[in-house]
This record gives C-alpha cells, structure tokens and sequence, in this order.
C-alpha cells in the first residue's frame, strides 16, 4: 500500500474526501467466540463522530517503513499517511471525547488485525479475550482429541508426546479411550474437591480447554507454514550454488529465519509443557486459560507479520527461475528488515 508521511498532504486529502459528518455504519459482531471470564466494557465497535473518519476507503494500519499506526486516506492515485498520535491534535477532537478514547484503542487493536475502517468491530481480544479471526472444523476436531487423550491418560502419567499428532484422533475414538475419559472426569473432580456428582463441570471445562486449544492447532497450522519455507530455503542452496548474489542470499535468509523460527518452536513447546498436565490445568484453570490466550494472541501477531510472505511463496515450485530469483530478493530484504541480527559477521559465519 502506498503512502506519505506528510501530515498537510493528509490532511488535505480529508477535507476534500470528508462525508458529511455522522456516525459510520457498525459492521456485524465476530461469531465463534468462546467464553471468557471477564465480561465485555465499554464501546464494542469503531462508531466515530467526527466527519474526519467518514473519508471513503480510508482506514488505520500499521505503516509499512516502520510499523506505526497510521490513519491512511486517498489521495488520488496514492494513499496519504497520518500518524495516529496526531490525528486528534490535527483535527480538533476533545481528549476526553470518545473519538479520542477508541483511537486508543485503534492503537492496540492493530496488534490483532491488519486493518480497521471506522464502523468495524473492535477485536473481540480486547472485549472478552476471544480471538477475532477464525479456523477450520479440522483444529477443531485435534484440539478435542488432544484433550480427551490428556483426560483419559491422566491416571496412566502417559505423555501426549508418546504419539505422534497425526494419530492423536485415532486414539480418541477408541473405545478403552471413551471408558478412561469418562473415568477421569470423576477422578479429577474428586482430587479438586468437586465431588464426583461434580464430574459434569470438570467435563465442561475440558470442553472450553478444547475451545481455547482449537485456535492453538491453527497456529501451529500456520507456523508450518513458514517451517516449510525455512526448509525450502536449504532444498534452494545447492540449485544456486553457481550463481553467486543469489546463493549468498540464500545463505543469508536461512540464518536470518533461524532465530525466530526457533523462538516460535519454544512458544509452542513451552505451552505445551506448561498445560500438558491435565490436573494442574484444571486446578489453575482461569490462569490457565489466560496463559493460553496470551500466548495465542503473541504468536498471532508474529504470524501476520509473515503471512504476506507466505502468500508470496504459495505454490511456487523450488527450481531455478526468474520468479524464485525475484521472491529470494523479497525474502532477504523482509527478513533483514524485520528480523535482523545483531552484527554483520554472524551472517558471514553461517
């Protein structure tokens, strides 16, 4: 998306686009959205008064030089760019209004969308910590059979890492699996202090842990994704080896991708580690919910940083061409941007 960081420009191409003042239609609620302890305050949707938001196609995103939040207008042929921080200033609106309380949060709803048009919804993140974008029946159906392996194979101390992910439903369904689930339930509510004429509560909660770790296995979906490419990059070297710009590059994208893509694969394995025991999980199961959620909404934030990337390299095959030239190009220069190390010489020393 083009842009400009002049404020005038900005500011022109609002008072020549500005609608007549009133308030931006609400676009409809997220569906899906899984339960939370804390309830929902304050103002749901992005519903300005100010004429200033009621520009056509003008919406806030984070600037693409340096990641902050701008308020984006057209402006012809290109996009003129008003950093968040003075639009307020710039346009008159009240500190204490609303307008200047939801442009605050624009600011930290930019951490879980890549966009927002005034009238939209706030992310359902910062309004009950459900998350705003959605995943496929198939997360759906491995966050249960993982759970009800750790419920059913709670008394067994058997770790979820004795198999392997791929036959996690296989084993859900067999019947000694179905027997044990519903064993543990009333074994866990007993250890709690439920009772077991409590065990339906432990099976409701097994049942938000299920809902909660759905939006984790589409993560983990995602993030295979960029494994996949971090791999491609290794299948590149030897098909470059003779052309040297290129094959240096190569070499430099894979050590630029180690350090995050390492960091992303600790996340996981220290969720995992901290929620795989079943009995603590449920014990501590508000703090627990919330260490997931936090957790989720981290990697889905380092997750679209690298989804235009990704889309770059969907089903381009890994052989030397001109495309592959060009997208290796892109690669280093996103990587360098966004992940760079701390000196030249760990490049050099790959």
């Amino acid at each position: 998306m083009a842009e400009t960081a002049n404020v005038e420009s900005a500011k022109d191409a609002v008072s020549e686009a500005v609608a007549p003042e009133g308030q931006a239609a609400n676009a409809p609620e997220a569906e899906g959205s899984i339960p939370e302890p804390r309830k929902a305050s304050g103002p749901t949707h992005f519903t300005f008064e100010h004429a200033v938001f009621n520009v056509k196609e003008a919406a806030f995103i984070l600037s693409a030089s340096n990641q902050e939040p701008i308020y984006s207008v057209p402006l012809g042929e290109v996009r003129a760019a008003l950093p968040i921080d003075l639009v307020a200033g710039s346009f008159g609106i009240d500190k204490a209004s609303q307008d200047a309380e939801l442009l605050k949060i624009v600011k930290r709803s930019l951490k879980y969308v890549k966009e927002i048009r005034p009238g939209d919804s706030i992310p359902s993140e910062l309004l009950d910590g459900s998350a705003s974008w959605t995943v496929e029946p198939r997360h759906r159906e491995l966050a249960r059979a993982r759970v009800t392996l750790q419920f059913a194979w709670s008394a067994e101390n058997r770790a979820l890492d004795s198999v392997d992910p791929a036959e996690y439903e296989v084993q859900a369904t067999l019947p000694e699996t179905k027997k044990k689930l519903q064993v543990s339930y009333v074994t866990v509510a007993e250890k709690l202090g439920f009772g077991k004429e409590n065990a339906a509560e432990i099976a409701g909660r097994g049942d938000e842990l299920a809902r909660e770790w759905t939006y984790i296995e589409a993560l983990r979906e995602r993030f295979g994704k960029i494994q996949k490419l971090y791999a491609g990059f290794a299948i590149l070297r030897p098909i470059y080896r003779r052309e040297k710009a290129i094959h240096e590059d190569i070499l430099r994208i894979r050590t630029l991708m180690k350090r995050p893509v390492d960091e992303i694969t600790g996340m996981f394995d220290q969720l995992e580690g901290n929620t795989g025991e079943i009995i603590n999980t449920m014990k501590k199961f508000p703090s627990q919910i919330r260490y997931i959620r936090d957790t989720r909404d981290s990697l889905h934030q380092k997750f679209m940083t690298w989804d235009g990337l990704i889309a770059e390299w969907h089903d381009v095959p890994l052989e030397r061409c001109l495309k592959v030239d060009r997208l290796v190009r892109i690669s280093y220069r996103f990587l360098a941007h966004h992940f760079p190390l701390d000196s030249e010489w760990a490049l050099q020393n790959y």
